[in-house]
């Protein structure tokens, strides 16, 4: 026996201690390593969750937003076809009718399944009529709080939280075996998108009012206007007349040399009157034919920016009166003018500008808004196509104050 053999258990002892403490640590780092795979994969299906949450209520927002209008891009298309306010108006009132009809004749909500209460079905069926009461209550309400200030832009949005809203009752009363009927819910449906394209009728209809009363102003201005040179011309031809007169009944009296002189004076006088034919018939002219007028080109870069044209006409014998209202109050700087072409048929030519360039259109949905992203080389080329028409441009924008304020 050796001299460390008195040893052997006391190693043996220490031996197994090592061996269990190495089995406990392997042990509580397996049930470590698990229990931190197990709390990273539910943090990871939570994340998971959150992010498909995160991103369904980013797409409710992106169709909630009011404010990013979607006529600004022309892509709503109407659900119906009507030609006037009064035709979306009288359909509201039937749709409206229908759904009280449906709650009246039982319609509105149904029973799934009969149930008994106390043993009996005829309390059962009370019972569930009740619920449907106010189930069609609750849903009444969802809908006619999305009715407020409906609109094109968030209606597609309105009938989505609509048929959430039908389907959140309908799983609040699946255990009493009734539901909103899907009768009841698509009349609601065509409620909202009703009174979406009622309201965007009555803008429209706002905005043809507010262009003919601005037509009938212009018409009174231009009558105005004709009225006021007539009586101007009318002042001149008089002068003129009496001079003329005058100096011909000097001539009997007037020695040869003053005789001369005489003669010029009223051949002078008499080119003045001619002038004044000349315009007097104009004015006629510009009276007896409604379409004669001015197309005007004009810009304004310190509002709008660069390649931005407002394409107009006006018929005011003056076109630069109707320009300078123009910018008097409605925008920070003055128009500059780049043409002013006289037409025969000014309302013509201007809708074949309008035309040409409809995919340049500003304002893509309201096409009453005559601005145009546009290089003025193509604007020339379509009415140097016309050769009945002249037309001089300036190619370049003066827009003094906006520059002297960009130096400031």
């Amino acid at each position: 026996m050796g001299l460390f053999d008195i040893f052997k258990p006391k190693d043996e002892l220490l031996e197994s201690k090592i061996t269990y403490l190495e089995n406990k640590i392997s042990s509580l780092q397996n049930e470590y390593d698990e229990k931190v795979n197990k709390r990273e994969t539910d943090l990871k299906n939570m994340l998971s969750s959150k992010q498909s949450e995160l991103d369904s209520l980013k797409k409710q927002i992106s169709l909630a937003n009011d404010e990013l209008d979607i006529q600004d891009f022309g892509f709503y298309n109407r659900q119906y076809k009507f030609t006037d306010s009064q035709q979306y108006k009288n359909t509201l009132i039937k749709i409206r009718d229908a759904e009280k009809s449906a709650v009246k004749d039982g319609i509105a909500g149904i029973i799934v399944s009969p149930m008994t209460l106390n043993n009996s079905l005829s309390k059962g069926k009370a019972m569930q009529n009740q619920l449907i009461k106010a189930a069609i209550r609750g849903f009444n309400g969802e809908s006619d709080a999305l009715l407020t200030k409906i609109s094109v832009s968030n209606v597609d949005k309105k009938v989505m939280a609509l048929e959430k809203a039908a389907k959140q009752l309908n799983k609040m009363y699946a255990r009493n075996q009734i539901q909103i009927s899907d009768h009841y819910v698509d009349l609601k449906r065509q409620e909202l998108y009703l009174a979406a394209e009622f309201e965007l009728e009555k803008e429209r209809e706002k905005e043809l009012l507010r262009e003919q009363r601005e037509k009938e102003r212009e018409d009174k201005k231009l009558q105005a206007e004709i009225a006021n040179t007539r009586k101007k011309l009318k002042k001149e031809r008089a002068h003129y007349e009496n001079i003329i007169s005058d100096l011909r009944n000097k001539l009997s009296d007037a020695s040869d040399d003053k005789l001369a002189q005489l003669k010029h004076q009223i051949d002078e006088y008499e080119d003045q009157l001619d002038e004044i034919n000349q315009a007097e018939e104009d004015v006629d002219y510009r009276e007896g034919h409604a379409t004669a007028g001015y197309v005007y080109v004009i810009s304004n870069i310190g509002s709008f920016g660069p390649d931005i044209y407002k394409i107009g006409v006006t018929r005011r014998l003056d076109p630069l009166d109707r320009i300078h209202e123009l910018g008097s109050a409605s925008v920070p700087f003055k128009f500059d003018v780049h043409a002013l072409v006289f037409s025969e048929d000014a309302f013509a030519l201007e809708a074949e500008l309008h035309k040409k360039f409809e995919a340049n259109k500003v304002n893509k949905v309201n096409g009453r808004k005559e601005y145009f992203h546009v290089s003025l080389q193509e604007i020339k080329d379509v009415i140097s196509a016309h050769e009945d028409v002249s037309a001089e441009f300036t190619d370049e924008p003066d827009a003094f104050e906006y520059h002297q304020s960009e130096k400031m």
